[in-house]
């Protein structure tokens, strides 16, 4: 019984951090992979859609993000749209999920063509990460669940 009690209680606190790091490298990857997948889908309704029915809007793009940023809620991502024209801050991505100012817009903006490279635009996200691993280190006399900032950027070149 000893035996039991020494070797399980190690145990299942390696299978609880294994759980909690894999949740938390599912995230990430949830993450790098809506950002990038929203900034290719804005770069294809960039310069050239203003005033045409494939222009975005910033409510678009953060609808986007939210749909394919499952399993993180929008209010708790924080978002910045950047391009030479404008940048938009969402802190959190719900505030500009209402948002209907047109992004990105035609003005400084350029697409690619056969003699000049698009002008870029880029997408940055930041969502808070929280963990009970931290748990089982109590500080000054209180249990705090850490967080840490899981970040993703893509940039993406203006293609239409």
């Amino acid at each position: 019984m000893v035996e039991f009690v020494l070797c399980a209680i190690p145990l299942l606190f390696v299978l609880i951090s294994l759980f909690w790091m894999s949740l938390g490298m599912w995230e990430y990857h949830t993450l790098a992979e809506a950002v990038n997948e929203t900034a290719r889908y804005a770069a294809l309704h960039g310069a050239d859609c203003a005033g045409q029915t494939c222009e975005t809007t910033v409510e678009q793009i953060a609808n986007t993000l939210a749909g394919r940023a499952s399993g993180i809620p929008p209010g708790l991502l924080n978002v910045t749209l950047t391009s030479a024209a404008q940048n938009y801050t969402c802190n959190p991505l719900s505030n500009c999920q209402s948002n209907s100012s047109y992004w990105p817009s035609l003005a400084g903006n350029t697409a690619v063509t056969d003699s000049t490279a698009g002008t870029d635009i880029s997408i940055s996200a930041t969502y808070q990460f929280s963990s009970p691993l931290s748990m089982w280190v109590p500080k000054n006399g209180h249990v705090s669940f850490g967080t840490v900032t899981l970040g993703a950027n893509s940039t993406q070149p203006v293609l239409y």
